[in-house]
């Protein structure tokens, strides 16, 4: 071989590797560029997806949140909306008595007063209840851009969207009234749609004269009148705890209905006792008869045997420790059981009594999903949102939340609760000329036989269905109050 080929061959060998070379490069900077590009492309459909996300679901809190000045803003030019009732009634309005330059002389007016002061809120030292949920909607016209043009030529002042709750004045004035004379609340919504038809809460204050008694009710904390008691409060719930108590029995012994227990008015443990109301002995018991006689012996003997794990899913599947499906602000219910509870605290949380608490909202909802089937409608006041040409811009769709228990199970509290109306502690309620399910509960809450008064439970006639909650603060230990108030509620309701 002369050295001319073995130079050409060298020089190829050279050529060759240099070009693998470049090609190792080239794939490397491809692959670099790939996974570049791959990791951009998920940054930008994780930014879409989080703008997306913001613009569904977080930006009408942005919007409401009351530390939001920008939307207030709008209340020098655009006249706050009108919150109305189902039926059309105003229930908050502003009183235009500017000009269209200047609306400082305008006034917002409230013409149920006290009756409604919780719901609807106010506008002042804050902003509460719808007046605080709907804030964006009621400052905002939410008309075409021609519409706003003209208006601007013409100086005609913007007005903000009207918004049609679901509150129905009747029964709100129902509710309310129901509880003269004592602190508490009452909570009522239909079953089949989810729709709130009243939320009532004593003591109230009225919305028209809050600047001038400001000071005296933010000073005098024996009351707590601002408090919504109806989603806010945090209630000891006594015996109307005994319907999660009977549904985590009916789960663990699918022979509940073979349950017997001879009460002779107390029942003991190591260490305490527990006994039934005034030691009365209710003598032989299936589970409809304790539920009705509301058997505290009965049911801490149940108790004692569930399976604390399984009785914390149970509730928490009625959404204790959970979020609630409400707009409006609320508290949760708590069940504290867990597996360091002992004996005493388990017995006394199945009866109701312990670290257990509850709302009249939370509770309303769970007689709503028994009279449903077991299936919760999720909650809703806003019916629409209407501009001030009369189009419509928001319509709430009815929609089921969550499945709290089967229908099986929802058809036998229902024979439970029925029988507590007809004769048991609820039976005021028998002859009515509706069909009622409840569950009546005092909650013992000091050591001078004082208790917090409850009726949680549903009627129907017809194709009419309400469910609702009523609790009543400090009442003589066995009064049935808070019962009255709902056959009243019941009774204007359906009469």
């Amino acid at each position: 071989m002369s050295r001319r080929e073995i130079q050409r061959k060298s020089q190829d060998s050279k050529t060759r590797r240099k070009s693998k070379s470049i090609q190792r490069d080239r794939k490397k900077l491809n692959k670099e560029a790939m996974v570049t590009t791959i990791v951009f492309s998920i940054i930008f459909v994780f930014m879409i997806c989080y703008y997306a996300h913001f613009v569904v679901v977080d930006s009408r809190k942005v919007l409401n949140n009351p530390y939001n000045k920008r939307i207030d803003s709008n209340s020098s030019k655009v006249v706050r909306g009108t919150i109305y009732s189902k039926s059309g009634k105003k229930l908050a309005y502003t009183d235009t008595k500017g000009t269209d330059e200047d609306l400082s002389d305008d006034t917002r007016e409230y013409p149920y007063g006290k009756t409604f002061a919780h719901a609807i809120g106010i506008t002042t030292h804050g902003k509460y209840g719808l007046e605080k949920i709907c804030n964006y909607d009621l400052l905002s016209s939410q008309t075409s851009a021609f519409q706003k043009i003209v208006d601007d030529f013409s100086h005609t002042t913007e007005k903000g969207c009207d918004v049609y709750t679901t509150f129905s004045v009747s029964t709100q004035k129902a509710a309310y009234e129901s509880l003269e004379g004592y602190d508490g609340a009452a909570f009522i919504m239909n079953p089949d749609t989810g729709a709130v038809l009243a939320m009532a809460s004593r003591p109230s204050y009225d919305p028209l004269t809050i600047d001038t008694k400001w000071d005296d009710i933010i000073n005098d904390s024996s009351d707590s009148r601002l408090v919504n008691r109806a989603t806010q409060g945090k209630y000891i719930p006594g015996s109307i705890f005994k319907i999660i108590t009977t549904l985590d029995y009916m789960r663990e012994n699918k022979n509940y209905n073979k349950f017997n227990y001879y009460c002779d008015g107390k029942a003991r443990f190591k260490g305490f006792s527990i006994k039934c109301f005034d030691g009365t002995a209710h003598g032989s018991e299936d589970l409809t008869d304790a539920f009705a006689h509301s058997c505290n012996s009965a049911f801490s003997t149940i108790g004692d045997k569930l399976d604390v794990t399984k009785y914390r899913k149970t509730a928490e599947d009625l959404l204790f420790n959970k979020n609630l499906p409400l707009d409006i602000d609320y508290n949760q219910s708590v069940f504290a059981l867990d597996s360091t509870s002992t004996q005493f605290d388990i017995t006394q949380t199945s009866i109701g009594q312990g670290k257990t608490t509850v709302s009249p909202a939370h509770m309303a909802m769970i007689a709503s999903a028994i009279a449903n089937d077991g299936v919760l409608m999720k909650p809703y006041i806003i019916d629409r949102v209407e501009n001030s040409s009369s189009n419509i811009v928001k319509q709430t769709k009815e929609q089921k939340y969550k499945t709290l228990m089967t229908s099986d199970e929802a058809k036998q509290l229902r024979k439970y609760m029925s029988a507590v109306c007809t004769y048991g502690t609820g039976k005021i309620m028998a002859n009515a000329n509706y069909k009622a399910y409840g569950k009546t509960g005092t909650a013992e809450i000091d050591k001078k036989d004082n208790v917090n008064s409850w009726f949680v439970g549903f009627a129907k006639k017809g194709k009419k269905k309400i469910a609702i909650a009523v609790v009543i603060e400090k009442m003589p230990e066995g009064s049935n109050s808070a019962v009255n108030c709902a056959k009243e509620i019941f009774d204007n309701y359906f009469d």
